[in-house]
């Protein structure tokens, strides 16, 4: 959870100082990673870092509501996702944007058999996305999810989660 704190600070400092913001920040996609921070069977949040294209460091948030997961593609129903970015140079910048409600799916890759770890592929489209100085602009979302899986006392946990991928903008 403090993790999740931090971004949500992250993003509103580089909120309040647009005067360091640019039209638009630099880079237009972003490799991230992170770890699921809390979870339900039909929503889970996520928190990160990336590193974006044209250079600088991003730290991100994104909270993605979804039907129960299962062996079957199922579809993303929404919510949002924050990236706050520092650099290159003294830039700040910050993005914002939600998940289209059946914009994309989340696929198994593979299921777990034996208690191993799943994987499944998150990919979703983004609409609304805004920076300080832009808005109705568009995005793309894809993640492998990674549930870590270990048996303990004759039942199969997972005990953490984390996704890794692309998200690219279009601001």
């Amino acid at each position: 959870m403090p993790r999740a704190l931090l971004v949500v600070h992250v993003a509103l400092a580089a909120v309040a100082l647009p005067a360091a913001a640019s039209s638009a920040p630099v880079s237009t996609s972003f490799k991230i990673i992170g770890y699921e921070y809390a979870f339900t069977s039909t929503v889970g949040s996520f928190a990160g870092n990336g590193s974006g294209n044209a250079g600088g460091t991003a730290y991100w948030n994104a909270t993605v509501k979804h039907d129960r997961l299962g062996p079957d593609a199922i579809y993303v129903n929404g919510g949002s996702f924050a990236m706050a970015i520092r650099g290159p140079g003294s830039l700040v910048d910050a993005v914002v944007g939600t998940f289209t409600h059946h914009g994309g799916k989340i696929t198994t890759l593979d299921g777990g058999a034996n208690c191993t770890n799943q994987k499944y592929l998150v990919a979703d489209t983004l609409k609304a996305v805004s920076t300080p100085k832009s808005s109705n602009g568009s995005g793309n979302f894809m993640v492998t999810l990674t549930h870590y899986r270990h048996r303990l006392l004759g039942r199969c946990v997972a005990y953490k989660a984390r996704v890794s991928g692309p998200v690219s903008f279009t601001y």
